[in-house]
């Protein structure tokens, strides 16, 4: 070959060359992409089966057999560099995990700013915000979540029952309590009920031992079946179903007595709990009872936390009788749910701090 053919073939060479560095980098702009799926996903960066498809698709296309064995050798250095790529980029990128709360109207919802408290007190790199839905939404709504980087998310009104249906698994006490307050999105989906644990921490807290004890409960709908479970399981002596449908409550509770929320009486009772929403924001003016019906009671507890002070324990403090409201349960079932995702335990001083905050600036 005579030197001009050399430097015509090397400027075709040179030609080749570049429009390879182009498509290469073209390549690592698809190759970002995937990174950020796999970030979300949680899927690993090497994927074996992918690489081999890759090889493959290319070999199909050589059409000199002699060249196979050197297009085989680059293209597996350049899965390498896309893999070491990948690893950096999502070193630098650090992609948060995705977590929310999921209801139909949650502009009052406080859940945000308690997780977020807790990624920042636990160094936990992650984000929470709400996704309001419509119950035509609630069939594809976990593949959507899964796809957008979300890897939890919790569940209020009205979706605590309907979620169910799409969920892999569910917790023992989600079979008893029939609802799901917390999902873990991963190869599955998994359910749990974490206000049944809320609940019991936030008696531990207020020091309120439910053994041996008369204990009532207003309501027969969701978060009336995690009090009850709880309150089943440290041993109440006696549990009361208060509702305006004795019958509904009955069927639900068949195992306890239920009676017409006109006719109860708290006296002799040592803990009336309210798990219905009456008295919550807006609708502040309502009690779910009298105050003359709530003399004789030891303790109170709402579960509603806004407003701070429902009607129901305006009454309990003017009667002088020890109460609480639900913000120290939605802090401890927050963190309840937190550990089911992040996969660790708490102390209970995170939880402590974390209500003292919030009940200040309540």
């Amino acid at each position: 070959m005579g030197k001009n053919n050399l430097e015509t073939v090397r400027k075709e060479i040179d030609k080749v060359d570049k429009e390879l560095s182009s498509l290469l980098q073209k390549r690592m702009d698809l190759v970002s992409k995937v990174v950020e799926s796999k970030a979300q996903t949680g899927k690993e960066v090497l994927d074996k089966s992918r690489e081999e498809e890759v090889i493959q698709n290319v070999l199909s296309i050589v059409k000199k057999q002699e060249y196979k064995d050197n297009v085989k050798a680059i293209f597996e250095c350049i899965m390498y560099n896309s893999r070491e790529y990948q690893k950096k980029l999502l070193e630098s990128k650090s992609i948060k995990p995705r977590y929310a709360v999921i209801g139909e109207k949650l502009s009052h919802s406080i859940s945000p700013q308690i997780h977020r408290e807790l990624f920042e007190k636990t160094n936990t790199n992650a984000s929470y915000g709400t996704v309001e839905v419509s119950k035509s939404e609630i069939p594809d709504l976990l593949d959507r979540l899964k796809k957008e980087g979300y890897k939890g998310i919790n569940v209020t009104i009205p979706y605590k029952t309907e979620i169910m249906a799409y969920l892999n698994t569910i917790s023992d006490i989600v079979r008893r309590t029939g609802a799901v307050n917390t999902v873990k999105i991963g190869e599955i989906y998994q359910g749990y009920n974490t206000d049944y644990f809320g609940f019991g921490k936030a008696l531990e807290y207020y020091g309120f031992d439910s053994n041996n004890k008369v204990c009532a409960v207003l309501g027969s709908g969701g978060a009336s079946k995690a009090v009850v479970a709880w309150l089943e399981d440290k041993g109440a002596s006696k549990i009361t179903i208060v509702s305006r449908d004795v019958q509904t409550a009955a069927s639900r509770f068949p195992e306890h007595e239920s009676i017409q929320i006109s006719d109860f009486s708290a006296e002799g009772y040592d803990s009336i709990i309210n798990a219905t929403p009456v008295g919550m924001f807006p609708k502040v003016d309502f009690s779910p009872l009298s105050k003359e019906q709530l003399k004789g009671a030891s303790f109170v507890m709402d579960l509603i936390y806004n407003p701070a002070e429902t009607l129901f324990l305006k009454y309990a403090k003017e009667l002088s009788i020890p109460c609480a409201n639900g913000l120290y349960m939605l802090v401890a079932q927050a963190v309840c749910a937190e550990e089911i995702w992040q996969g660790t335990t708490y102390d209970q001083d995170i939880i402590d701090e974390i209500y003292e905050k919030f009940k200040g600036s309540g």
